[in-house]
């Protein structure tokens, strides 16, 4: 008999197509919404870095008499605005995973999942430059260039503009994270569902992490020649390059993290955890935790608020918050880590 005639998407005139196109689809299973929680983590904690230093400057205009300006409204709304669409697009990103391993990354073009995952990264992105390119905020590592471009209308004094300055790079610093680490899930799944080189994705949030807040703190402060505390940047570097090549190591040589998710691992009551790998990653991030906590809470004089110098460097502000921001680092990968870890050897084997 002949076989029932097929109806193809050309058939439909073209200015109908688009919207009877779009699949509406989520793909939501246990080990992809792990995944892409913790792909978020590390952007979640540039959101939290942003907060304060948004409380901060709006704390500054108060103190010179100015309550109504449109950088604290613009400032207050993206500290409300960057976080809720993160979450967002923690329920879009593992459709975005599945098209990728479908290898159809034209069919992905009618994925609404797909489309409100750009969506929910690109807006409040460009939102968020309008702030970022200001001059006075733009200079990533300059102190001296940013308080020379601060402009007028922005309304607050030292040390203000720049826990302002630092808090928001180590946002934008976030968005490229989880920009990046998507990016490489979508090549992995796009190889041939290669999880053994997926897991080792969480090189970037460390590398982008330790790279920013090393040469904006520690190094940003040695720089200026300071004659105290010199140690703990000191510390900072050293302990931080080792524990980056641990990391290496572990996420992508065949005896680390991909041996915690083979398949040997799958009768073990304990999972990832039963390999060693997974142990001693952990045991680097918290030897990287605890040695930098110990020594920026045994500063003498490289410490919180005023004065607003160190040894004789100047403009603490914008380089002490890059010192407790590395550790606020640490916490998030710790709740990362995990969630991803997890998520990988759940994931389906091809």
């Amino acid at each position: 008999a002949p076989s029932a005639p097929t109806r193809s998407h050309s058939a439909h005139p073209q200015c109908c197509a688009f919207p009877a196109m779009l699949d509406a689809n989520f793909s939501l299973e246990p080990w992809s919404l792990l995944c892409a929680a913790a792909i978020s983590v590390p952007h979640f904690v540039g959101c939290y870095l942003f907060r304060a230093g948004v409380n901060d400057y709006k704390k500054g205009c108060t103190e010179v008499g100015v309550h109504l300006h449109w950088s604290i409204d613009w400032l207050q709304m993206l500290k409300v605005a960057i976080p809720s669409c993160a979450v967002l697009r923690i329920f879009c990103a593992p459709t975005l995973w599945m098209w990728a391993a479908n290898k159809d990354l034209e069919g992905s073009l009618r994925s609404l999942p797909v489309l409100l995952w750009v969506a929910l990264w690109a807006v409040p992105f460009a939102m968020f430059q309008r702030i970022l390119m200001r001059p006075g905020i733009r200079s990533v590592l300059s102190s001296h260039q940013s308080l020379r471009e601060w402009c007028h209308e922005l309304p607050c004094e030292r040390p203000y503009h720049g826990l302002l300055s630092t808090r928001s790079h180590a946002a934008n610093g976030g968005f490229f994270i989880e920009l990046l680490w998507n990016a490489w899930v979508v090549y992995s799944a796009y190889s041939n569902n290669d999880w053994s080189f997926c897991v080792g994705g969480i090189t970037i949030p460390l590398f982008i992490f330790n790279a920013g807040m090393l040469m904006g703190g520690p190094v940003n402060f040695l720089s200026r020649g300071p004659a105290a505390d010199t140690w703990i940047a000191e510390t900072y570097i050293l302990v931080s390059l080792g524990a980056l090549e641990g990391f290496l190591l572990l996420n992508h040589c065949w005896f680390g993290l991909k041996s915690a998710i083979a398949p040997s691992t799958d009768n073990s009551s304990l999972g990832p955890y039963s390999h060693w790998s997974t142990w001693a990653w952990l045991g680097v991030l918290l030897a990287q935790t605890v040695i930098c906590r110990t020594a920026v809470t045994n500063a003498k004089e490289l410490k919180g608020g005023p004065p607003w110098s160190c040894g004789g460097a100047d403009h603490k502000e914008f380089y002490f918050p890059r010192f407790w921001g590395l550790i606020f680092v640490c916490y998030g990968m710790l709740i990362s880590f995990n969630l991803w870890i997890v998520g990988m050897w759940l994931a389906p084997r091809p």
